[in-house]
């Protein structure tokens, strides 16, 4: 397993979502960190403010839900921008989504969200992969 991404960023708000897929990295061998995003009263990111999110390694497979409680209120930083600003920064990204958003590809990969923890460690497994 040599060359593996190791850490991996989780990001969503629902904190049981949060803690269950962190428990079946952890117990697969990856190091995780956890992040709410965006959060109210302004539902900005930190990492999108600054440029650089405090929380992902330089090397880490981000884990993003993209149905944030900051688009319904349209407010702050977007699911779409946070994605971006993952992507641009080169990590490569799982997205859980209630709805496909179609953009698959070799830095970035979905899910529906509350993924069975088979099928998310298989694609995180292929995310870390060199």
């Amino acid at each position: 397993m040599s060359g593996y991404i190791r850490s991996i960023l989780v990001v969503t708000p629902d904190p049981n979502e949060r803690n269950r897929i962190a428990v079946a990295l952890e117990g697969d061998g990856f190091q995780v960190m956890l992040c709410s995003g965006p959060a109210a009263p302004d539902y900005s990111c930190l990492g999108s403010r600054a440029g650089r999110c405090p929380l992902a390694a330089d090397e880490c497979v981000v884990v993003l839900d993209i149905d944030l409680l900051g688009d319904p209120a349209m407010a702050g930083t977007s699911a779409e921008e946070l994605l971006d600003f993952y992507l641009e920064a080169r990590h490569p990204v799982l997205a859980l989504s209630a709805q496909p958003i179609g953009a698959e590809g070799a830095q970035l990969l979905e899910l529906r969200r509350h993924p069975e923890t088979d099928v998310l460690l298989d694609r995180v497994w292929r995310l870390a992969a060199p």
